[in-house]
């Protein structure tokens, strides 16, 4: 016999934005068995297609799939390549196939019912040795497995039940529930080799304190995945009536245990008290396909619950379904195309949790579980929680008005339960999680209960090789993050969007091996990017904007590299704050390259890079900070541009020292002009105490003095500290000179504290018979020696020490003296 399929105003294909989809190539499948159909004819019977398409854009259906016609299958499936690369798949009966249905019964039975005895075959679709119907029993022939059998409208859950165990009588085969309401009075049972559909309009409805269906039996025994597999479930609305008299209680709706090779798909749950809509445990080789679930009610102590769970068979406790209880996992399990939200139903509310796990067994895992295009609106809790699952992939999900997003956490080791391992110890620790892709996810709204992306480990339990990529967060409330990583290795945060975290944007602690870079992240409550106690962290080529208070800041840890960011008004609600913030015992730090610039009104930075001298080993060179200042107080810092093997000046600087040039460097000298104060510029840290300043003479020694004495002033010359005069003190060829702090701009003092970190001057003025020669790098004419910023000689017609007091002394313009870069140091 011939079935038609097609031509009907479901049969569109469309994109998930409502595009439609023309000319695009279909493989036809038997649907149960998937094996391909390609005796595929016009709507005439006898002209063959050898290529299903779409219609054309210039038909009058454009996208649509015209009226075809298939010999000997009452039911296919389409199949094409969806926009993710897997394959998806549409399910059809034939026109023809309810219409033989009921001729055959017509042809059997009276209106009131009654037996038929012998066989029943319509067409080769149904073949039945006995059929009982108001809710006897059925009896099928050995043909059954290939067969479809429909189970009256509008009756009870009891018809529905004989119709599964005809099914299972006969090692396998379809049951077909037409349109109607079915009243669900005890746990119905699902066997091997079955395929329950439920056509449209069709609702089971359930009225029995209990499981609405689970595969098997209480008494089996049938560990592993050896149990009852090979299931397809699929259409209807299955409806736990939650807030209803008598039914309030926990209760799950699906239930599969120690099962291989399960598929639900097409259906809808709906206001379900207490448990979940979906358990998969001990289950492998399962796909739940464009489920809804909606309406949640929770009888007490159960905000925490799953629309699907994924579980391990730990204990009558976690399945009540049947043992055996052997701690056997879920694995190769996708979830895809489906929602959990709310259903309006008064007295219910959206699901707590999405898709995920709250139970362990130290020593297992689930494996490869792929969480992809689902949609997951106003979840309490999170929308995802991937709980001790390794090689998982969590991808293209929408997420919008939870309370938090997705939850990568490790075995909680505080919990006893979980923290027991497979000889029934408790252990107290947890274990390392492995391996998880998150990507292409859209985080929009909530964050009230937690971050929109949070990895938890523990000391016990790394997270290890995660990939948190492409990403967009937008507007997480409360105090959450964006992102969170704590105790996490080995692992990627890149491209991502984080938008109006309520806390960080992106926030690491107790982690190490990461790389962040290429993120943008936007007017965060709290820092831009943060990092607390990482080893070996790499924060590149990362936006940073408009953020409340560090662009990126790093406290603790070690070998962390901070390169190539782009920030841009930090501190926004906590002034003073920095750009790039290094505090709390860092070691071993880079910084280069980064570009920091103020917002331009409001709150601005305290500094472009604030570094406290808590922070040891800092490399730091090539960053733009324009006009924001540098704060650097940390102890061996190293601004050359060269590492540290290639920068002999570095080396070889005297441990306390800070020297206007190398002594690599000083292989001349010069002779400055009598009773002329010369400045030579110098860089100092902030914070760093100069207590003496040095010079050294040349070949040349000093003859009859009068007056000499040194000075320290800052960028704009004005004097911060000075010597006192020496006056007719010899200073011999060859030979150091170091004099001691004398007055601040405090006052008497011995010793000045510099307040930023940058250029500074040392002055040296000399009035004698013969000014000794001073060891020096070299000179230039005064004519470019005065080029701001300048050096060289500035007032003339010295004597005694100027008082610098309160700032009291400011020296003049260079040029009165040749620039003279002689070699001097302050310590």
């Amino acid at each position: 016999m011939q079935y038609t399929y097609g031509g009907n105003p479901s049969a569109v294909m469309q994109t998930r934005t409502g595009d439609i989809v023309p000319d695009y190539p279909l493989i036809v499948r038997a649907a149960g068995t998937g094996a391909p159909i390609t005796a595929l004819f016009e709507i005439d019977g006898t002209t063959p297609i050898a290529q299903l398409r779409t219609n054309a854009s210039n038909s009058d259906t454009p996208g649509a799939i015209r009226p075809f016609r298939v010999e000997g299958f009452g039911a296919i499936e389409y199949e094409y390549n969806g926009p993710s690369g897997q394959p998806v798949r549409w399910y059809e009966v034939g026109r023809e196939v309810a219409t033989a249905a009921l001729e055959g019964l017509n042809s059997k039975l009276d209106k009131t019912g009654g037996t038929i005895t012998g066989d029943l075959d319509i067409d080769g679709t149904l073949d039945v040795t006995e059929l009982l119907v108001n809710g006897q029993p059925l009896e099928t022939g050995a043909d059954f497995t290939t067969a479809g059998l429909f189970v009256p409208a509008a009756t009870t859950g009891a018809a529905v039940q004989s119709a599964l165990n005809a099914a299972q009588a006969a090692g396998g085969g379809w049951v077909v529930i037409r349109p109607g309401v079915y009243l669900i009075t005890a746990t119905l049972r699902i066997y091997a080799n079955t395929r329950l559909t439920l056509l449209p309009g069709a609702e089971f409805r359930r009225n029995v304190a209990a499981t609405m269906l689970l595969n098997g039996d209480a008494i089996q025994n049938l560990g592993g995945y050896t149990g009852q597999g090979g299931i397809v479930i699929e259409g209807g609305l299955w409806n736990m009536r939650g807030t209803t008299v008598g039914l309030t209680a926990s209760a799950m709706c699906i239930s599969i245990g120690h099962a291989r090779n399960i598929t639900i798909r097409g259906l809808e749950i709906r206001d379900l008290p207490g448990y979940h809509g979906i358990e998969l445990n001990s289950t492998k080789d399962a796909l739940i396909d464009n489920c809804r679930f909606r309406g949640y009610v929770d009888p007490g102590s159960r905000d925490f619950s799953e629309a699907i769970q994924l579980d391990l068979a730990k204990g009558s406790a976690y399945f009540g379904g049947f043992g055996p209880y052997d701690n056997t996992v879920c694995e190769d399990i996708e979830i895809r195309d489906c929602y959990v939200g709310a259903s309006g139903t008064a007295g219910t509310t959206a699901w707590p949790r999405g898709v995920g796990s709250h139970s362990a067994t130290v020593g297992t895992r689930h494996k490869r579980i792929r969480i992809t295009g689902n949609s997951f609106e106003g979840c309490l809790q999170y929308a995802i929680v991937n709980y001790a699952y390794d090689d998982t992939v969590i991808a293209n999900n929408t997420i919008r008005g939870c309370g938090a997003g997705i939850r990568v956490r490790s075995i909680i080791s505080a919990d006893a339960a979980d923290s027991t391992n497979l000889a029934g110890t408790v252990t107290n620790a947890s274990q390392a999680q492995n391996n998880v892709a998150i990507t292409g996810n859209v985080i929009t709204g909530g964050g009230s209960y937690d971050d929109a992306i949070l990895l938890f480990g523990e000391a016990t339990g790394r997270i290890v090789g995660a990939e948190i990529t492409g990403n967009i967060i937008d507007t997480v409330g409360g105090s959450e993050n964006g992102i969170r990583l704590q105790y996490a290795d080995q692992y990627t945060v890149a491209a991502n969007t984080a938008r109006g975290a309520g806390g960080t944007g992106i926030s690491q602690e107790q982690v190490s091996g990461g790389v962040v870079t290429g993120n943008r992240v936007f007017q965060a409550t709290a820092s831009g990017i943060s990092c607390d106690t990482g080893t070996g962290i790499q924060i590149a080529d990362n936006s940073i904007r408009e953020v409340g208070v560090n662009g990126v800041h790093i406290l603790a840890g070690s070998d962390v590299q901070v390169q190539n960011n782009f920030i841009k008004g930090a501190s926004r609600t906590a002034s003073g704050s920095w750009g790039i913030r290094c505090s709390t015992a860092v070691d071993s730090l880079l910084i280069t390259g980064n570009k920091v610039r103020k917002y331009g009104s409001g709150n601005e930075v305290a500094a472009g890079i604030g570094i406290t001298n808590t922070c040891t080993n800092v490399k730091r060179y090539g960053n733009d900070l324009a006009d924001t200042g540098l704060d650097d107080t940390s102890s061996g810092v190293d601004a050359s541009p060269f590492d540290t093997a290639g920068a002999m000046d570095v080396l070889m600087r005297p441990s306390g020292r800070y020297e206007t040039t190398s002594r690599l460097r000083a292989g001349t000298s010069n002779t400055p002009t009598s009773g002329t104060l010369y400045l030579v510029p110098i860089w100092l840290p902030k914070g760093a105490v100069i207590s003496n300043i040095t010079f050294a003479s040349g070949a040349t020694a000093m003859v009859t003095p009068t007056n000499w004495w040194f000075t320290l002033h800052n960028s704009a010359k004005v004097a911060l500290a000075r010597t006192a005069d020496q006056t007719t003190a010899a200073w011999a060829a060859n030979a150091k000179k170091t004099i001691a702090i004398a007055q601040t701009t405090a006052g008497t003092a011995s010793s000045y504290t510099t307040t930023y970190a940058g250029l500074h001057y040392i002055g040296v003025m000399i009035k004698a018979a013969t000014v000794p020669s001073l060891v020096s790098e070299g000179s230039v004419a005064d004519f470019l020696a005065s080029d701001a910023p300048g050096f060289g000689g500035t007032d003339a017609s010295q004597t005694t020490p100027p008082t610098v007091t309160a700032g009291a002394f400011t020296a003049g313009a260079f040029g009165t003296g040749s620039g003279i870069l002689l070699y001097a140091y302050v310590t």
